[in-house]
């Protein structure tokens, strides 16, 4: 593995660090064992995920899996020491949810590897997989496995798997390119003024949705927010709804709007179980397609690239927890 690679991941590991412990102090709760139980375990995490955002270090990464034999038990061990770490530390290690993590992940990456081929091409393993990564995290069945590790490690987890199962080893062209060009941040406020254009009148008028401005806003908490809704909220739900399911589908579909239809509908069917009442639910997951569509056009516009999905949804979670209520 080069140096690019390398010296990324460790930059943004310990950024991250600091980022986590900075947040998690906060929480009375902890300890100091489980706050560096838990930086441990996060940081290398969200290290990879944000290397792997830059295509030069990609490539190195990806050229390294598809070189070296023993790499996916090296990357599937990996994850599962971090998976552990915090049961270590903190005294509620768990062999039997480890072992069932470990190979969940070898069966994973080497179904993946298996399947490599020059050109990607969505097929019913891709879709198997997607729904085993995706459906226990939508719907938190992971987080009774580690008692330590809550839905922003999972969304880490579930992300860094995604991309390099399907970035590294299935050559899939979904766009995971987190270094940001003007375009593509022109195209998320497009896309976050389009959306809200639509969402809002609706969603007024069914009162889903009420204007709530507070008298003052707390900056830092607000920017810790919007990197928190970018790195856990936007990021995994773009990877898995735009770059597999849109990507994954325009490769087997001969008409765009089939895909777009069908995962902007996906998406808005996520947020069903986020209300309880029947006619609440039913405009959740209609203005949640809307945005899905808003998304999938930023993804398409930018030259499918998810870096402006991402932002575009950020801004849009952020503008509706700085201006509206649900």
């Amino acid at each position: 593995m080069k140096t690019k690679f390398i010296t990324l991941w460790i930059l943004w590991s310990l950024l991250g660090a600091l980022l986590i412990y900075g947040v998690s102090s906060s929480d009375s709760d902890k300890n100091m064992l489980t706050l560096v139980a838990l930086v441990l375990s996060f940081s290398p995490l969200l290290g990879l995920m944000l290397a792997l955002g830059s295509p030069k270090a990609a490539e190195q990464f990806n050229n390294w899996i598809k070189e070296n034999q023993n790499a996916l038990y090296y990357i599937a061990g990996g994850l599962t020491i971090l998976f552990a770490i915090p049961g270590l530390l903190t005294g509620n290690f768990d062999p039997y949810h480890t072992i069932i993590f470990g190979f969940i992940t070898l069966a994973v990456f080497g179904v993946m590897k298996q399947n490599r081929a020059e050109e990607f091409k969505f097929n019913w393993s891709d879709v198997a997989i997607w729904l085993l990564l995706w459906i226990p995290f939508d719907l938190r069945w992971y987080d009774g496995m580690q008692e330590n590790l809550d839905y922003t490690w999972w969304s880490m987890a579930i992300s860094v798997t995604a991309v390099i199962g399907w970035y590294g080893y299935r050559n899939a062209n979904i766009g995971y390119n987190l270094v940001p060009k003007f375009k593509d941040l022109t195209i998320a406020v497009l896309s976050l003024i389009m959306i809200m254009a639509v969402v809002i009148p609706p969603g007024l008028a069914t009162g889903f949705l009420t204007f709530s401005i507070p008298e003052s806003y707390d900056i830092p908490k607000l920017s810790a927010h919007f990197i928190g809704l970018f790195l856990t909220v936007a990021l995994p739900e773009e990877l898995f709804f735009r770059g597999l399911l849109l990507r994954g589908l325009e490769k087997v579909s001969s008409k765009k709007w089939i895909p777009m239809a069908v995962s902007s509908l996906a998406f808005g069917l996520m947020h069903w179980n986020n209300v309880n009442d029947l006619s609440m639910q039913i405009t959740y997951v209609s203005l949640a397609t809307i945005a899905g569509l808003g998304y999938g056009w930023a993804y398409r516009k930018s030259g499918n690239n998810l870096f402006a999905a991402i932002l575009a949804h950020t801004l849009v979670d952020w503008v509706w927890k700085l201006f509206l209520a649900s």
